[in-house]
């Protein structure tokens, strides 16, 4: 049958509630019981179970009776757990009393002692388990410092060997001087994509080609600004000056040449000179526009300039670590306060425990006698409950039996009343019996 489960977790907050919730899954198993009890009574009378002379119940009116006894069993093993801790609490707090009775100020001295000792021994042990942490914390500052005072250092070497505290560059936004050099790319697009179509490739293999050499134009005349604008600092600068212009001039006379053929052919003339000088100088122009931005964009120390954008970054980064490590130091500093104020707290309460012991543990002692007899009278009367469920079960077999029955007889075996089933709990004492 479908058996009957009390909760043994965390007792209601509510003693009532307790019963209240195990009265209802014991009236549910009743119910079923009951049920059951009628069908096996009509079965048992039809078949003349049990005889008129037996003096032994029925094996089934026994099985009833078995079914009740494990509500019993279960209420007892569930019921058990939630008496226990009162119980061994009240007796815990009655041993105290007697012990404050006999050795009441040499009591107070030693627990005043222990207390005074549990403190030290927490503050120790916060301590300890906060020193590691704000060493690490301290480390991080340093190594933080650190990195962004040789950066520094660095900056000031460079400083006092140029002259200058900071880089001239007049171009100095970044992203238009980006958008710069990509407009010269993407006005290089159309031009070189008409011309690579006369090579018949797909358009995607077209597109690349046309994008490829667009890029040359931009990045030479990056680099061509930058070495012309540092060239007095890296003397090599000027021979790469040089190379990048004498790259530029060959592709950009040979793409001349090459597109003013195409417009020839594509127009039925012959090639025309003016057609190539207007390729080029378009070309050119633009050249001239990258090499002019990329040399406003630069100063003309290398090491300044580069020097002092990395100065800026670790400045940045220094700030920002800087800000959460004080952040972090103050969040330790407050949960570490906190943990004292706790110990703190637990001291002088305990202290004042100790001043009004005699009258809290009266107080306490009562508190847990007053629950453990509430519990045993709660318990008690669920298995009065039981019990007179069963009685109920019984009394409804019988009925049914014997309206079954054709000589509607009653059996030897049931002149004697129903005996009660074994309580456990009305055999246990209260503890405060007034």
């Amino acid at each position: 049958m479908k058996e009957t489960k009390l909760n043994s977790g965390s007792p209601p907050r509510l003693i009532s509630e307790l019963v209240s919730n195990a009265k209802k899954e014991y009236s549910t198993a009743h119910s079923f019981l009951e049920k059951q009890a009628v069908t096996l009574g009509e079965k048992d009378g039809f078949l003349g179970i049990p005889a008129n002379d037996d003096s032994q119940v029925s094996p089934n009116e026994q099985l009833l009776k078995n079914e009740y006894r494990k509500l019993l069993a279960e209420c007892r093993k569930k019921g058990k757990p939630y008496m226990d801790g009162p119980h061994l609490a009240a007796k815990v707090y009655a041993n105290k009393l007697t012990d404050l009775s006999e050795n009441g100020t040499a009591t107070y001295t030693k627990e005043l002692e222990d207390l005074t000792q549990k403190r030290t021994a927490e503050i120790n042990e916060i301590d300890r388990s906060y020193q590691d942490r704000e060493h690490d914390l301290a480390e991080k500052v340093h190594t933080a410092e650190r990195e962004y005072r040789e950066v520094r250092q660095d900056l000031q070497d460079i400083q006092s060997k140029i002259g200058r505290n900071h880089p001239l560059i007049h171009f100095k936004n970044g992203m238009l001087y980006f958008l710069l050099l990509l407009g010269i790319g993407l006005a290089e697009v159309p031009l070189n994509l008409q011309i690579f179509q006369k090579f018949g490739e797909a358009f995607f293999i077209t597109m690349i080609m046309a994008s490829s050499l667009a890029i040359a134009i931009p990045v030479l005349a990056h680099f061509t600004g930058v070495f012309v604008k540092q060239r007095r600092e890296k003397k090599e600068y000027s021979y790469f000056a040089i190379m990048c212009i004498a790259i530029f001039a060959i592709f950009n006379f040979g793409i001349s040449i090459f597109r003013s053929a195409v417009l020839a052919e594509a127009m039925g003339q012959p090639t025309n000179d003016l057609n190539i000088i207007i390729f080029t100088c378009l070309n050119l122009i633009l050249f001239i526009i990258g090499v002019l931005a990329a040399y406003f964009r630069h100063d003309e120390s290398y090491e300044l300039e580069h020097i002092y954008e990395d100065y800026q970054k670790a400045k940045k980064v220094f700030n920002k670590e800087n800000d959460a490590l004080k952040q972090e130091k103050a969040a330790l500093a407050a949960q570490k306060n906190q943990a004292l104020k706790v110990v703190h707290e637990a001291f002088e309460s305990g202290k004042e425990s100790l001043n009004n012991r005699k009258d809290t543990l009266i107080t306490q002692h009562s508190e847990y006698v007053q629950r453990y007899d509430e519990l045993l009278n709660s318990f008690t009367a669920l298995e009065d409950f039981i019990d007179a469920c069963y009685h109920i079960a019984i009394s409804k077999y019988r009925s049914a039996n014997i309206s079954e029955r054709k000589d509607r007889r009653s059996p030897e075996s049931w002149k004697h009343p129903v005996p009660s089933l074994n309580l456990h709990f009305a055999t246990v004492a209260e503890l405060d019996p007034n």
